[in-house]
């Protein structure tokens, strides 16, 4: 028998399943804790819960994870100074386009290329320097993006090349992301590109020994956001191609799963819940970049609509309102169950009648992953120190950090850099609260939920039922965007207010208002997955007038879909006349991943274009693991007509793209 290993690592669990490779059947699987501080010990542990004996007829392992499209909806990562090439500071400043980029730092250099790929401002070498080192000591790494590096990315790979000489910190380029024209995205995508490279890395670097220890020795793949495969070296330098990678995932698996082909999947996982449309057992994609928590970028990704709502997400309340998400926390009743004393301290607080108007008093903090080479002030540092015997409850935590008030401590830097973790009340806890799930300390949720009620003068029933309607709500919400999404992607982000009033009073209990129903529905069935989906989105279903299917290992669906998806790697490579440049169409140029390259004929250009590009998916795909992969190009050529009929028509461009596929193994 030959066996594929599928794992996926999400915000709260990492899963791992054995997939017998002919039938695409599901042999074994096992769920473990994601564990933050030292994600070996959860891989490890997911791993431990297979069968030994099966692992000598594995021979292909594919990895899927949420981490990185939990860190951009949660905030996290790091620090990054972006260098711009070629950018106008002052059409930035009256545009407020720096807001779109979202470094932390941003640096102009000058330096331009013409539409053409011409030069026409030299690289400015000195300010490039100066940028670099002006950068280096404030963030953690740094991105460079020419404003039309598409076009020739001479500036790029010189700036990438000085600015590795110049400092250790990782260095990303706008140009390897993607061949279009927008340089705001191209530039926010090598950011979120840099700023993730941390929070993935990890991963990475303990996938392929923890795998090893159990005698796989093929290499992971990594699923990417469109539900193909890549290679662990590329994932490693893009993990942005990893956002949506869980969600693309697990609709390829709810598809295996279910066994239908067109359905809305939603999988619940412990951060977010994600919410696509399987078409022909395959999620369909997003043309416009994949978009999250205000980043837009240039990546091809599933078209998944990620809503901050899952079983972990942080609950806070207030006499006048309640937040739930988009932060991840580790929920109460589980932190308890391991360590009792938090327990006690709550019932403290309770007994206490403790309570601060904008500082959830419940909640807990506890260390993260070690301290490496990160800076912290000193008022972090008091922080790390308190909580060096355990967790610590906010209120005692500002005692012991010498803060006046809980409000001024600073914790959001090292919750975002991993170091400490919050401890807080989530949907597992109301869960445990209203009797519907009770694996762990369903007494400590109790205390928690009791004194979040009070802070909002209410009883912890009335608490518990009105923060479980909200999860709905917004369950629904989001599930009935992305449908309509499919369709009107503009309608679909829209918050005016006749929209918003017809999403939200059709994810309400009752549709009808008055001599109005509105009951906006699915006509499509919905899958639900995730470890927190059979809790909650059978109401979904319910409420959205559809039926809801909950197939076997639905808990595991992310892991299954690795296990079931291939190597794919696209190329593209534009061949364009340079007309103007002495009157007439002299030359044309091909622009590849290799560079740009001018030739006299559009028969020599065009016969480089399609060898580049062969050349090109044929190493992207055997980097990526394939073996004699089939490759197949994809022509569209764009051209003007003359006035004159029965003269030829104007070449303005060709466009090739070749897509390199492994055989299927299922």
């Amino acid at each position: 028998m030959s066996l594929i290993l599928g794992v996926d690592t999400g915000g709260t669990f990492t899963d791992a399943v054995l997939l017998d490779a002919p039938s695409g059947t599901v042999q074994a699987a096992h769920k473990a804790f994601t564990t933050h501080e030292n994600l070996a010990v959860g891989i490890g542990a997911a791993l431990r819960g297979l069968p030994a004996g099966a692992w000598s007829q594995v021979d292909r392992a594919a990895v899927s994870t949420t981490l990185a499209t939990n860190a951009a909806l949660e905030g996290l990562g790091s620090r990054v100074g972006c260098i711009l090439i070629g950018y106008d500071p002052g059409v930035m400043r009256h545009y407020r386009l720096s807001r779109h980029v979202r470094a932390s730092k941003v640096a102009h250099v000058a330096g331009r290329h013409d539409i053409f790929g011409e030069e026409v401002t030299p690289l400015d070498e000195d300010g490039l320097r100066d940028a670099v080192k002006r950068l280096a000591g404030d963030v953690d790494a740094l991105a460079v993006s020419s404003y039309l590096a598409p076009r020739n990315p001479d500036h790029e790979h010189r700036a990438l090349r000085m600015a590795r000489e110049l400092t250790d910190l990782p260095v990303v380029a706008g140009g390897e992301f993607s061949a279009q024209l927008d340089s705001i995205r191209r530039a926010t995508t090598a950011t979120l590109n840099a700023k993730l490279l941390a929070i993935t890395g990890e991963l990475l670097r303990t996938l392929g020994p923890s795998i090893r220890r159990h005698g796989v020795e093929a290499p992971p793949l990594v699923v990417r956001g469109d539900a193909t495969l890549m290679g662990l070296d590329l994932a490693r330098n893009r993990p942005i191609d990893t956002l949506f990678s869980g969600p693309a995932a697990s609709a390829v698996g709810g598809a295996r799963l279910a066994g239908i082909d067109r359905a809305v999947v939603a999988d619940m996982g412990g951060t977010s819940t994600d919410v696509g449309i399987l078409d022909e057992g395959r999620p369909t994609l997003t043309d416009r970049g994949a978009s999250l928590a205000g980043w837009r970028t240039a990546v091809r990704a599933a078209a998944v609509r990620s809503a901050p709502i899952g079983g972990d997400s942080r609950i806070r309340s207030d006499p006048l309102d309640l937040f739930i998400g988009p932060e991840r926390v580790i929920p109460l009743a589980r932190a308890a169950s391991r360590q009792p004393e938090i327990r006690h301290r709550l019932a403290e607080l309770d007994a206490q009648r403790q309570s601060h108007r904008l500082v959830p008093v419940w909640e807990f903090f506890a260390l993260g992953r070690p301290l490496a080479e990160e800076v912290v002030s000193d008022a972090e540092q008091r922080v790390l120190r308190a909580l060096a015997d355990g967790p610590v409850d906010v209120v005692t935590l500002a005692a012991q950090a010498d803060v006046r008030d809980a409000r001024l401590l600073p914790v959001n830097g090292l919750v975002a850099r991993r170091l400490i973790a919050r401890i807080g009340l989530t949907p597992t806890d109301l869960l445990h609260v209203r009797g519907e799930y009770g694996e762990f300390d369903i007494e400590a949720a109790t205390i928690a939920s009791r004194i979040a009620a009070r802070e909002s003068r209410t009883d912890v029933d009335t608490f518990a039922a009105r923060a479980h309607e909200a999860v709905i709500r917004a369950l629904c919400t989001a599930t009935l965007r992305r449908a309509i999404g499919s369709g009107r992607p503009d309608l679909a982000e829209s918050d005016e207010k006749l929209g918003a009033y017809l999403l939200d009073t059709s994810a309400s209990p009752s549709s009808r208002v008055g001599p109005l129903d509105v009951g906006l529905g699915l006509t499509l069935p919905l899958i639900a997955l995730g470890a927190a989906g059979a809790a909650w989105l059978p109401q979904v279903a319910s409420r959205l007038r559809t039926e809801c299917i909950v197939p076997e290992h639905a808990a595991v669906a992310s892991a299954v879909g690795a296990a079931s998806t291939r190597v794919v790697q696209e190329i593209e490579v534009l061949l364009r006349p340079q007309y103007l440049r002495r009157g007439g169409a002299i030359d044309y140029a091909v622009h590849s991943p290799e560079g740009r390259a001018l030739f006299a004929s559009e028969s020599e250009a065009r016969a480089h274009a399609l060898t580049v590009g062969r050349r090109a998916a044929q190493a992207a795909a055997a980097a990526a693991g394939a073996q004699c992969p089939s490759i197949d190009v994809d022509e569209h050529t764009w051209q003007l007509d003359r006035d004159d009929p029965d003269e030829p028509a104007h070449l303005m461009e060709t466009r090739f793209r070749f897509t390199a596929t492994e055989a299927d193994r299922n």
